[in-house]
C-alpha cells in the first residue's frame, strides 16, 4: 500500500518511483499467496522479504545521492523517511535472525548506507553543491544507526538470556513434577493438583472423584519376568490410563505400582464408571506380552474433606477391592448393603 500510494502522489520528475515502485509492489504482493499456501519455508520467505525491502530502500538512497539533484535539498526528506527506514531494517534483522546473523545483517546495511551516502555527498562537495555541515549531518545520522545497532544487539542478548532462563526453569519445573519412568505427574504434583481441587470443591461445590489404582500381583511380574518387564508394564498402563481419561483429568504415579486419577466434574458414581473403563482397557490389552489387571478404589471429594481424608477413603476402598479378589472396583457410591461389609471404612447404614 505504501508503494502504491507513493506512486500515486509521486513528483512528476521522480523516475525511480514512477518506474520501480509498481514493480516492487507487485513483487511484495506475490508474497501473500506464498505465505498463505505455505509453499516456501518461512525462513526463506523472511530472507526474501528482507532482501527485497533492503534493495528498495538502499536503491532509493542511490537515487537521491547520485541522480536526484543536490543533496542539501533532500536532507529533510532523507532524515524523515529513508534513514528511519534503514533503522527499522536493522531492528527487523534481529527479529528475523539470531543475534550473530542480526549483527551481520545490520552491519551490512549500515555499511552500504554509509558508502552510498559518502560517495554521493563527496561528489556534491567537490562540485560545490554541499557543505561540510552536510557531511557532519550525515555522519551523525550514521553514528545514530551504529548506536541503534549496538542497542538492538544488546537487547537481543538479554532476550536470549531470558529465554534460556525461562526454558531452564520450565525444564526444572517439569522434572520436579514428573515421574521419570512413566512421564505422568508424580506424587508431589498430584498432591498440589488435589489440593487445588479441594479448594474448588469447598468454594464452588464442584464434583471431583479421586480414584486410587493398584496393579494386581505386580511383585509376581517383577519376579517372573524381571524389573525391565515390570517397568514396561508400568509405562504401558500409564498410556492406557491417559488414553481412557479426559484431558481435564489428572493421572499420576502415586508410588511403586500405585496410580492416582483425579477426575473433575465427576461424581463417585461416574468415577466408578471411569475406573471400570480403565480396568477393562487394561485387562483387555496384554502389556509387553504380559496379562495384568488392576484394582480401583473411588471416592468423591466433598466440601468437608481434606486431601488426606479423601485419599485415605480411596485407599481403603482400593484395598477392599484387592482383598475381595482383585480386578475389582469399589466406590463410596456403592449401595449401603455393600458398604455394611466395610468395617475398615468406619461406615454403617445409619451414617450413610
Amino acid at each position: 500500500m505504501i508503494f502504491i500510494l507513493s506512486w500515486v502522489i509521486r513528483d512528476p520528475g521522480d523516475v525511480f518511483i514512477q518506474v520501480l515502485y509498481p514493480f516492487f509492489a507487485l513483487v511484495l504482493a506475490l508474497v501473500f499467496p506464498l505465505v498463505w499456501f505455505r509453499t516456501i519455508p518461512i525462513r526463506k520467505l523472511e530472507i526474501f522479504i528482507l532482501s527485497i525491502i533492503t534493495t528498495i530502500i538502499l536503491g532509493r538512497l542511490v537515487w537521491h545521492f547520485h541522480f536526484a539533484g543536490a543533496i542539501e535539498e533532500q536532507l529533510i526528506m532523507l532524515a524523515a523517511g529513508h534513514y528511519w527506514a534503514i533503522g527499522i531494517l536493522i531492528i527487523v534483522g534481529f527479529v528475523m535472525f539470531d543475534h550473530n546473523k542480526g549483527i551481520a545483517a545490520g552491519l551490512t546495511i549500515v555499511l552500504l548506507s554509509g558508502i552510498i551516502s559518502a560517495t554521493g555527498v563527496w561528489g556534491d562537495m567537490r562540485s560545490g553543491l554541499a557543505s561540510g555541515e552536510t557531511l557532519i549531518y550525515l555522519v551523525r545520522i550514521h553514528l545514530f544507526l551504529v548506536l541503534l545497532l549496538g542497542l538492538t544487539g544488546a537487547t537481543t542478548i538479554l532476550r536470549d538470556k531470558l529465554k534460556d532462563a525461562l526454558i531452564r526453569a520450565d525444564v526444572l519445573q517439569q522434572l520436579v513434577n514428573t515421574d521419570m519412568l512413566t512421564g505422568l505427574a508424580n506424587r508431589r504434583a498430584a498432591e498440589k493438583f488435589l489440593s487445588e481441587q479441594a479448594s474448588a470443591v469447598a468454594r464452588y461445590d464442584r464434583k471431583v472423584s479421586v480414584i486410587m489404582a493398584d496393579v494386581d500381583y505386580f511383585k509376581q511380574v517383577n519376579d517372573r519376568f524381571g524389573h525391565a518387564a515390570g517397568d514396561a508394564v508400568l509405562e504401558g498402563i500409564s498410556k492406557i490410563l491417559l488414553n481412557t481419561v479426559r484431558d481435564s483429568d489428572l493421572v499420576a504415579r502415586w508410588g511403586g505400582e500405585e496410580f492416582l486419577i483425579v477426575a473433575q466434574e465427576t461424581t463417585a458414581l461416574n468415577g466408578k464408571d471411569l475406573a471400570r473403563r480403565c480396568a477393562e482397557a487394561i485387562a483387555g490389552n496384554p502389556i509387553a506380552g504380559i496379562n495384568v489387571t488392576m484394582s480401583f478404589g473411588v471416592s468423591e471429594l466433598t466440601a468437608q474433606d481434606s486431601v488426606d481424608t479423601v485419599l485415605s477413603r480411596a485407599d481403603t476402598l482400593l484395598y477392599r477391592a484387592k482383598n475381595s479378589g482383585r480386578n475389582r472396583t469399589f466406590s463410596d457410591a456403592d449401595p449401603v448393603t455393600a458398604l455394611n461389609d466395610f468395617p475398615e471404612l468406619g461406615l454403617n447404614a445409619g451414617q450413610i
